[in-house]
């Protein structure tokens, strides 16, 4: 019978087998370590690109920083002389505002009843004082302010009204105060009622 001795054939196999997986394993590591260090060289590459960009990007800024201070001041003198000019459309829109309100009296007025001694206007609220011959006069002269587009609906007021002398005549003493729509507002209201 012949008889095979295996055991230092097994042995020799495990050492080889171990070398083997030892050198798979520092293959192993060599790999991960180059491929490591390809992406970190890759990245630093891209890190520099992007820095290099950076830098130019600051510099374009920087050479358009005088544009943008004279884009504010600009825009700052846009902006005042806008509200010059707004300041100036308000004033030419209601500036024959006295003389309507004078033609609207001279129309209103119930010829040789009534005369006035004095008018104010504070904003859009006029007041007058005067002196009419009768109560019927104040009466009428109010009624015509009240139908008048430029007298506020509902604000024609009396605010007194006492008798008193003069050359020898007994007259009527009164203040009449009402809200007057300047001629702006009346077109502004003619354009939006419908047609």
């Amino acid at each position: 019978m012949i008889q095979i001795n295996l055991l230092p054939v097994k042995a020799t196999k495990k050492r080889e087998s171990a070398k083997q997986l030892f050198s798979l394993y520092l293959l192993s590591i060599v790999l991960v370590l180059l491929i490591m260090g390809y992406l970190w060289y890759a990245k630093k590459g891209e890190i520099d690109m992007l820095n290099r960009r950076l830098t130019q990007l600051q510099q374009e800024v920087k050479q358009y920083e005088k544009y943008e201070a004279m884009l504010q001041e600009m825009t700052k003198k846009k902006e005042a002389i806008e509200k010059k000019r707004n300041v100036i459309l308000d004033l030419k829109k209601d500036r024959d505002a006295v003389v309507r309100v004078m033609a609207l009296l001279s129309i209103q007025v119930p010829p040789d009843k009534l005369w006035f001694e004095r008018l104010s206007q504070s904003g859009n609220s006029i007041a007058l004082d005067g002196v009419a011959l009768s109560n019927e006069a104040i009466v009428e002269f109010m009624r015509n302010l009240e139908s008048s587009p430029y007298v506020q609906k509902g604000s024609v007021n009396l605010t007194h009204s006492r008798q008193t002398t003069l050359s020898n005549r007994k007259l009527r003493e009164f203040q009449v105060t009402y809200r007057f729509y300047p001629f702006s507002e009346i077109q502004k209201q003619t354009k939006t009622q419908p047609s």
